[in-house]
């Protein structure tokens, strides 16, 4: 039997509680994308930079603020295109940034001086940014409400998909053409851009704009007539980045950058660097050790979906900052360990920490209401960034000056201070309707 609104006609379903449709796999494919994507950008300086040493006489710093310069960008790009998919649309920004990825990794094909290579990561940063931005933000207004936290909690996998794809494929490369192996992100740059054009814009962000006769559209079209949009806050002005610290929910809104910015610090430090990092430690076979790390990395990526699943956000953070905290100490108080202990303890690192970033992706999507979510979402990301830009830049000079074992010390504390506001700040987010 059929239920009737007050105004006698059917009642309609919420959006979020429709079945699988094409358009959710369209979304999906389309977003995570994007998250590979990423993943292979950032991975993919790593082998690049190890070819690229000799013949750019790369110092120390130089490394550092090469493979810094994207996640710089990122900051910039999270911040600025983020605002500007909450007040001109989700499809136009989040379809033809994948056009600026293809030129800027084809232009990488010229470069012939560090400050080119630079500019160019620095520019493709910005795209990232946008990717962080928006690209959690379709997912989660194009997804259904039940099992949302897994499916953007996927990001983190698809993420990290892309950034071991960088890191075998820049192993089995057996040329010495650095700019080709930086340029072959343009790749998987197109094939997601053709994909992305079929997506329409999010009936979500229509309606929170007022557009209600082209948000039933949409939703007539690839949902069914017989399914509406859940409430949303409307959009009386213009989103504006102000509003995330002004906010009744400025706590929140903090948190939301901050326990990401710990998250990531020492995990792109470490990433990028591994092999100095290794050699530092007395880890001979560090390509052997590494591939293995690389396959843990997937596993806790997976298992990630699975605590997604199983704990509430709140628990979710405070027990993987509290393992990834001692787990960081113990390879910083203990250099001397025997060779399979430190290497035991990265592989725990390298399970947990993955499995940790599945919640980037979801946290910050379920914390902003639709008119500010592009916007927070690109803050949390910039600001993110900040942490993992500095100990990107830094942990070259800091193995030089200060030894693996009192940088592992240092890196300790990003997941220290994560811990502690997530046992002040975490809002518990799950299974919440998005607003």
């Amino acid at each position: 039997m059929k239920q009737f609104a007050e105004n006698g006609g059917p009642r309609l379903r919420s959006l979020d509680e429709a079945p699988l449709k094409p358009i959710h796999i369209i979304a999906v494919a389309a977003s995570l994308g994007g998250a590979a994507l990423d993943g292979y950008v950032l991975g993919i300086v790593g082998p690049s930079l190890t070819l690229a040493k000799q013949e750019l006489a790369l110092s120390a710093l130089s490394q550092g603020l090469i493979a810094a310069s994207a996640l710089i960008g990122v900051f910039v790009g999270g911040m600025f295109f983020g605002n500007l998919a909450d007040k001109y649309g989700r499809r136009p920004v989040f379809a033809y940034n994948l056009l600026a990825f293809v030129v800027l990794s084809l232009l990488q094909l010229m470069v012939v001086e560090v400050w080119q290579l630079v500019a160019l990561r620095l520019a493709l940063g910005l795209a990232i940014g946008v990717e962080y931005a928006v690209g959690t933000s379709v997912l989660a207004e194009f997804s259904r409400r039940k099992g949302r936290g897994v499916l953007l909690g996927c990001f983190s996998v698809g993420w990290q998909v892309g950034f071991t794809a960088a890191f075998i494929i820049g192993n089995l490369y057996k040329g010495d053409d650095w700019r080709f192996l930086l340029a072959t992100s343009a790749v998987p740059a197109l094939i997601t851009f053709l994909l992305r054009l079929r997506l329409p814009e999010t009936p979500m962000w229509l309606k929170a704009r007022g557009r209600d006769t082209e948000a039933r559209a949409v939703v007539t079209k690839h949902f069914g007539a017989e399914y509406d949009i859940p409430d949303v806050v409307l959009e009386k002005s213009h989103a504006s980045p102000v509003e995330l610290l002004t906010s009744p929910h400025w706590r929140q809104h903090i948190y939301s950058g901050l326990f990401w910015f710990c998250q990531v610090g020492p995990f792109f430090a470490i990433f990028t660097f591994v092999g100095p990092v290794f050699e530092m430690l007395q880890i001979h076979d560090a390509t052997v050790v590494d591939v293995w790390l690389n396959t843990v990395q997937i596993l806790g990526a997976i298992f990630g979906l699975f605590l997604l699943h199983w704990l509430t956000r709140r628990h979710f953070v405070i027990s993987t900052f509290a393992v990834m905290f001692a787990v960081l100490l113990a390879i910083g108080l203990f250099p001397q360990a025997p060779v399979w202990v430190v290497v035991a303890l990265f592989a725990i690192y390298m399970f947990v920490a993955p499995a940790a970033n599945n919640i980037e992706y979801v946290y910050p999507a379920e914390i902003f209401e639709t008119r500010l979510r592009s916007t927070g979402v690109g803050f949390s990301a910039a600001f993110s960034r900040i942490s993992a830009a500095t100990a990107v830049y830094l942990l070259p000079t800091s193995l030089e000056v200060l030894g693996a074992s009192k940088t592992m010390i240092i890196m300790a504390m990003f997941p220290l201070i994560g811990l502690i506001f997530s046992i002040m700040w975490a809002p518990e987010t799950k299974r919440k309707q998005l607003r």
